[in-house]
């Protein structure tokens, strides 16, 4: 059984603080001391737009919009949180952290995101192919600690870069469906440069053992290996 400090504890924890949430991870990075996430605030937080730098008699209306979505949000499963109004810059921000779940979630406004495609907030394509990755990841982690009594220390991030895929992907799609399909692809890269030899070489078993039937698992140079899940590739290192 996985410990709460198991890595697979930590990716299961920050999957379901993004579906809870409802958001889509502009950044993730997950490490031995917790899991980090950056989104946007949700639509309905922007409807009155503000500019700092702002005074705690003056809070920016779009984080205080946030405070109450979240709070019903997380009504649903009640747990200890705190919220950080950060207001010092000339855009709004948002942080919410969640102790027990070793989980931080920052929320800022479309003008204070990192470059890059953001989906429409109907679409939710890319943040479900990001979050059954991690499943799949966290999966194979989990039947590693079993087999070795113990889950080695692993390092995640997430990035954007284009989809190199995407023109075959949408060929002879509908314009109405194209739109839907991203042009990027949600690559999740894993480091374990802390697992030994044994240690990898039963991960990568425990990564084909949990794929499906026709889902790739390609080598990479040097070592390691790659998979995609839908608009989501999962690479993990030598």
């Amino acid at each position: 059984m996985a410990t709460a400090a198991a890595p697979s504890v930590l990716i299961g924890a920050v999957v379901r603080v993004m579906r809870d949430l409802a958001v889509h991870p502009l950044a993730l990075e997950i490490d031995s001391t917790g899991a980090r996430v950056l989104t946007t605030m949700h639509a309905s937080a922007l409807r009155t737009r503000s500019r700092g730098p702002y005074r705690p008699d003056n809070p920016p209306p779009e984080a205080l919009k946030m405070v109450d979505r979240l709070s019903l949000r997380l009504s649903v499963d009640p747990q200890p949180v705190d919220v950080t109004i950060e207001g010092g810059g000339p855009w709004p921000r948002l942080l919410l952290e969640l102790p027990a779940k070793r989980v931080t979630v920052r929320f800022v406004v479309p003008e204070d995101a990192p470059p890059g495609y953001q989906p429409e907030s109907n679409n939710i394509t890319l943040s479900g192919d990001v979050n059954i990755a991690l499943e799949f990841l966290a999966g194979s982690l989990r039947a590693l600690g079993g087999r070795l009594r113990g889950e080695p220390p692993i390092t995640l991030t997430l990035s954007y870069p284009d989809d190199p895929h995407y023109e075959r992907n949408t060929a002879g799609l509908p314009a109405e469906f194209r739109d839907l399909v991203p042009p990027v692809v949600a690559d999740l890269a894993v480091d374990r440069s802390r697992f030994s030899r044994t240690q990898r070489a039963a991960h990568d078993d425990a990564l084909r053992a949990a794929a499906y039937s026709d889902q790739p698992m390609e080598p990479v140079a040097g070592g390691g290996l790659s998979t995609r899940l839908g608009s989501a590739r999962l690479r993990v290192s030598p």
